[in-house]
């Protein structure tokens, strides 16, 4: 029998999962792990429902984009954006299986926090040099292979799949790195948030099918909590980190944003 006190447990796992995976952070990381088993011993039971959510949040998010996508790949004219999810899901696909497989537990949780603090002081360090105009690493390269502005090229897919495909190393975070990456580019934050945001399914995808930590058999009520807490919790991110994307100047949201892998990692050593 499930009692109502046994709904916190699952809540709280799906609105942490989702916003760690939102964030410059890791489900999978230190500090978040130490969260979790403070709540209790089950917590990782709850991975599989909360990445799920997070997946459903994410066609739900862009489902007039995935209709219309379909739609002209029938036509056989597909988007910049359609050909850079299809390229990006490829590279994940073949850089990140043999790290999966290959490489499950080539870091601790501890060195992935590590890791995502030097991605958060990256971040942090991109928005405070805005104000001296420095160019970004890939944007000439990129900007000779964009028709439109904003447009993503397959150098934009081939960096994105290598950085998907890096995170599933347990740990490192994939909003962060993936981030990072497409800002590189020369993107702006908006349209970067956009398109980290468009290619997480193949990567949540690979994740699932290799988590071994979770429990099946409990209650349907308790999996489906976690689920909706993690799908309502992914919505609401997004949404709000783009409309941040769009309200507050380029310098002010990176500086924000890298400064959570920062805090968090501090928040793990003290505590």
């Amino acid at each position: 029998m499930v009692y109502l006190n046994d709904y916190s447990l699952p809540l709280i796992s799906g609105i942490i999962v989702a916003l760690s995976s939102w964030l410059p952070i890791s489900p999978e990381g230190y500090s978040v792990k130490l969260m979790f088993q403070s709540m209790g011993p089950l917590y990782e039971s709850y991975l599989v429902p909360a990445y799920l959510g997070i997946l459903f949040a994410i066609l739900f998010h862009f489902r007039e984009k995935i209709a219309m996508g379909a739609q002209k790949a029938i036509r056989m004219s597909i988007d910049p954006d359609g050909k850079f999810v299809f390229y990006s899901s490829l590279f994940t696909v073949l850089i990140g299986y043999p790290v999966v497989v290959g490489l499950p537990e080539i870091l601790s949780p501890k060195t992935a926090d590590i890791i995502n603090a030097i991605l958060g002081l990256i971040i942090i360090t991109a928005g405070l040099l805005m104000a001296r105009r420095i160019s970004v690493p890939l944007r000439g390269v990129d900007d000779r292979l964009r028709e439109h502005e904003d447009e993503p090229t397959l150098i934009d897919s081939l960096v994105v799949g290598l950085a998907q495909g890096i995170s599933l190393i347990g740990g490192i975070s994939r909003s962060g790195l993936t981030l990072t990456i497409l800002l590189s580019t020369g993107a702006s934050v908006k349209r970067a948030l956009e398109l980290s945001f468009l290619v997480t399914p193949v990567y949540l995808v690979m994740r699932l099918a290799f988590i071994e930590s979770w429990d099946p058999d409990l209650p349907v009520a308790l999996l489906f909590t976690a689920f909706l807490a993690s799908f309502a919790t992914s919505i609401l991110t997004m949404n709000l980190l783009l409309r941040l994307a769009e309200s507050l100047n380029r310098r002010t949201f990176l500086i924000l944003f890298g400064s959570i892998a920062v805090i968090v990692y501090i928040l793990g050593v003290i505590f």
